[in-house]
Formats: structure tokens, sequence, C-alpha cells
């Protein structure tokens, strides 16, 4: 039987960079069509407006009447690819209008009989609804008018158009855009997710050869480094000790100790079976590792206090989650300030599991905090020889907690402390 494997780190990352790769490709393909659909119903609207006010004031000034002939917008002679007039010797007969004429504000007629849907009796009723209005265009239910008055006569005339087949046939025309929008993004997001592979792959095989270089460059250190350290063995009892001696052990042992970082990293991103998370006693393992820390802060002269609330248990790798404990333990013990404080607790929240770790420090930037778990950086480079690490601890740690499901966080108050808080 098979064992179900988890998906490694370096792939949910890679599937990561692929979805925000064909997200922000189908975000710009999406605005693209919406900028062209949305362009192309304004400009048929507009050309619609357009005819419809050049309609009316032929009407008035024809004295009621549409006479035959061409007369079109600029623009939509301009995109015409035939270059014929929206108007032609048809439009009359297709043209659905009604007139009302007035003379000093009293109605002398009405003619409605290029118009079935309206009489008189509407007609009137229409010119009283708009007679109050300031001259000039406007919209009345689903009809275009336009309102002209002669202050040398005192003549007037309202001219009525409608315009219920152009708004038909506008949101026909939008609703027909944005189906075809739509099925044209989804047709051609697949062959982006397809193509999203393809560009990932360099990014892939770099990944890939950079975990195998760790990997093997670890192999390789470990033969000359414990050649070396066995030669420092036996110079020491042939000499006996010196301080070049002790150098060449100290740098030798930092040396060994980065080589299994990376090996240990490097593990910690490939694929591990679902068979390795087991049940068990989280409280106590985490109490166990952190008093292993005690005498040491003792030496130093920090207070050392440990919280943990009893019989806690997690599903998990406990090897794993002891090693969380010990690097977070062991940072806070190289950077807390002299004569000061470290605090672990572990306890139930809700449904999960926090694990804090609190320790004083002589100074610490906020901006900075995010970038604790990035490999190999370090946040006072100077310490570097002194504390003995390579900034790599924390991306340990990050990882076993990501295998986890879990967060960790690094926070301070007072830029004067730091908690990292794990969340399981």
């Amino acid at each position: 039987m098979k064992r179900k494997k988890k998906e490694s780190g370096q792939n949910r990352m890679l599937k990561k960079l692929q979805h925000k790769f064909v997200g922000i490709a189908i975000i710009s393909l999406v605005a693209i069509v919406f900028v062209e659909l949305v362009s192309v119903n304004l400009v048929n609207i507009y050309q619609h407006d357009s005819d419809s006010r050049s309609i009316l004031l032929l009407i008035a000034e024809n004295d009621g009447v549409l006479p035959g002939g061409n007369g079109s917008s600029a623009l939509g002679a301009f995109l015409n690819p035939f270059g014929r007039s929206a108007m032609t010797t048809e439009t009359k007969y297709s043209t659905r209008y009604f007139v009302v004429k007035l003379h000093e504000n009293v109605v002398m007629a009405t003619y409605t009989q290029n118009i079935s849907s309206v009489d008189t009796d509407t007609a009137f009723q229409y010119a009283q609804r708009i007679y109050d209005n300031e001259r000039g265009f406007g919209f009345i239910d689903l009809f275009r008018y336009y309102y002209a008055t002669d202050p040398a006569t005192g003549n007037s005339i309202m001219v009525f158009l409608d315009f219920e087949k152009d708004l038909v046939d506008s949101l026909t025309l939008a609703s027909i855009s944005f189906l075809v929008g739509l099925l044209c993004v989804a047709l051609l997001s697949f062959p982006v997710y397809l193509l999203s592979k393809n560009a990932l792959r360099p990014v892939r095989r770099s990944i890939e050869q950079q975990k195998q270089f760790i990997t093997d460059a670890g192999h390789e250190l470990k033969t000359p480094l414990a050649i070396i350290s066995a030669d420092v063995d036996v110079l020491e009892m042939c000499e006996g000790e010196n301080e070049w001696l002790d150098s060449i052990k100290s740098q030798t042992r930092r040396m060994d100790s980065l080589v299994k970082d990376l090996v240990e990293l490097s593990k910690l991103d490939e694929i591990a079976p679902e068979t390795e998370h087991e049940l068990f006693d989280l409280s106590a393992a985490v109490l166990d590792t952190a008093m292993g820390f005690a005498p040491i802060a003792k030496s130093k002269e920090l207070r050392f206090d440990v919280q943990v609330q009893p019989e806690l248990r997690c599903k998990g790798n406990e090897g794993e989650l002891r090693q969380l404990v010990s690097i977070l333990c062991d940072n806070a013990v190289k950077y807390c300030a002299p004569q000061g404080s470290i605090v672990v607790s572990l306890y139930k929240s809700g449904k999960n599991i926090c694990l804090d770790v609190y320790n004083d420090c002589e100074h610490v930037e906020r901006d900075k905090l995010p970038r604790l778990f990035d490999r190999f950086y370090r946040a006072d480079t100077s310490r570097s020889r002194d504390t003995g690490g390579y900034g790599i601890g924390l991306s340990v740690a990050k990882a076993i907690v990501t295998r986890h499901k879990g967060k960790i966080t690094a926070t301070t108050e007072d830029e004067a402390s730091i908690l990292f808080h794990t969340v399981l």
C-alpha cells in the first residue's frame, strides 16, 4: 500500500507563484476586454443619441415633418465602414414620432400619424408634462424630445421621438458583447494556465538545482570537516592547547553547525510521508526541551521561566516540534539583553495550541521583524561571530511550522523585547 505524501514547501511556493502569474494575466485580460466593451457600448449609445438629436432637429426645422434624404452625425459616418449615412430615404418611414405645436402657450395642433401607440389625448398629456421644462433636448418615459420656441412669433414646437427601439438595441448589444467577452476570457484562461507552467519551468529547475547543490555540498563538506577536527585533536595531544588550535576548533564547529542546518532545511523542503505525524504529548515535549536551556540562561545571569499548560496533545512530528522549541529558546538565550528575562509559554487558544517565546533584547526594529525568517538574514550582523549563528535557525523554525500547517510571527511592543508567537 502506497503512503500518501504531503506537498513540499517548494511545490506550494511554485503553485502560489503560478496562481499569481495566472491571476495577473487573467485580470489584465479582463481589464482589456472590459475597457474595449465599455468603449464600444459608449460609442454605440453616443451614436444613437447623436442620430436622435439630428432627427429631432430635422423634424423641428421642417415644421413637424421628417424629410427624406441623408444626414448623420460625423462620428456615425466615420464609424460606418461602408461610408453610408445612418439616415436614408427610408428613415422617415421607420421613425416613430409625434409633434405638438403651440402658439403663446396654447396647443394649436398635434400630429400623431407617424406613431400608432400615441393618440391626440396622449400627445396633449405629454405636452403638458414638459410644458414647464427648459427648452432643448430631454427624456420622458421612452421618448426623446426636443422643445423649442420662436421668441419673435411666440410659436413653440414639441417633437417626441420613440426611443424604445434604440434603447433595446443598446441593451441587446451590451448583453451580447459582455457575454462574448466573458466567453473569450474563459476560453483564453485555459491556455494562459498551460503557458504559466512553461513560464515557471526555469524557476522550478533553478530551485531543484539549488536544493540538490545544498544537499550535495553538505554531504561533501562533512568529510573534510571531520578530518580537520580529528587533526586538531591530534595536534592538541602532541603540541598542547593554544589559541590557534582553539580558533580552528571553534570555526570547525561553526562550519559543521551551518552544514547541518543547511541539510536540515533542505530536508524540510522535501516531501514527507503522512505517517510521520502522530498524536503526542506536546506539553511534556516543550517542557523537557525548554528546561534544557535553563542552565545556559542561568550561567548568563538571565531569568528563565517556562509556563506550560499540562496535557496538551498535538498531532505532528515530535522531533521537529522539539527542534522548533530548541531553535526559539536558543535564539532567545543568544540575543537576550544582559540581566534580561526569557519566558516560554504553551497554552490552548480556542481550537489552536499556541507557543510563545519572549525575551528582552537591546534593540529591535519593527520593520525588520518579517525578515527574521529569511535565510541567512541577521538583524545585527556585527554580532554574528559572538553568537555563532548564521541567520538560518529561524528559517528552519518557519519551515517546521509551515509543514505543520501553522503560523509563526515576530512582534515587539517597545522595540526592547521580542515575542515569537506560534500557532499550531
